[in-house]
């Protein structure tokens, strides 16, 4: 009797290591699965910014991740999905600034502005994302029409990184709003999208016109603070009739 539990704490010991082995089996595919998508992440990135979207293919991806072309489709359905793989990790690298800036500051005008210095930091530490960031947005603006049920992993996985910047974003301005520290009579939506929409715009053009404003001698850093202090004064909530 002694003997036998003896055996069948053995048979379950067994059993153990087996499925552990499997697991660590799993877990190394896993890892190898992994590795080989950002070999062909890394591989199209390369190309995309030396070549372009247009004049890049999937054969020359493949070439240069050193696959079978064939293999690049058990990882990605399309080029298109490849290029926003590289938008989500250019997502990644924006969400993780944007929250190092505002933990740093409190509800308010300075963290809502923290948020566009955040991404202007952005521009200049990952110029290559950031250029891929930008053309994204204007080469596939349909993206944002389609239902969630006919997106692709890819796409899934990107807009999953554009919520999570928005819910920063917004919590930042809901944040300001609740503490009176910034305009109550507009919608947070709305202030969102404004001051997304200045910023990207004129970030972008600045950091594309870098000659010009070296020319006429304007600092860069020097044109963002001048436009946020606009945007800040804008946002200072607005005085009573009575609080003249």
């Amino acid at each position: 009797m002694t003997f036998g539990h003896k055996l069948n704490l053995s048979h379950n010991k067994n059993k153990d290591l087996k499925s552990t082995d499997k697991k660590m089996n799993k877990s190394r595919k896993e890892r190898e699965k992994e590795r080989h998508r950002n070999e062909i992440i890394d591989a199209g990135e390369s190309l995309f910014l030396s070549q372009g979207y247009d004049n890049t293919t999937m054969e020359e991806i493949a070439q240069e991740a050193e696959f079978a072309k064939g293999t690049l489709y058990n990882y990605f359905e399309s080029k298109e999905d490849l290029y926003l793989a590289i938008g989500t990790k250019a997502y990644e690298f924006m969400v993780n600034i944007t929250k190092k800036f505002t933990q740093e500051k409190d509800p308010g005008i300075e963290q809502l502005m923290a948020v566009g210095y955040a991404y202007y930091e952005f521009t200049k530490t990952y110029p290559q994302y950031a250029t891929i960031f930008h053309d994204i947005a204007s080469r596939m603006p349909e993206l944002s029409l389609k239902k969630k049920d006919d997106l692709t992993k890819a796409e899934k996985k990107y807009f999953e990184k554009v919520e999570e910047y928005r819910d920063i974003f917004i919590g930042v301005i809901s944040a300001s709003i609740q503490n009176k520290k910034i305009r109550a009579d507009v919608d947070p939506m709305m202030i969102g999208i404004a001051l997304s929409s200045i910023s990207s715009g004129f970030i972008k053009e600045i950091t594309q016109n870098r000659d010009f404003l070296n020319n006429v001698n304007l600092d860069r850093d020097e044109v963002v603070d001048f436009v946020f202090d606009m945007i800040a004064e804008g946002l200072k909530p607005k005085k009573n009739k009575n609080n003249k």
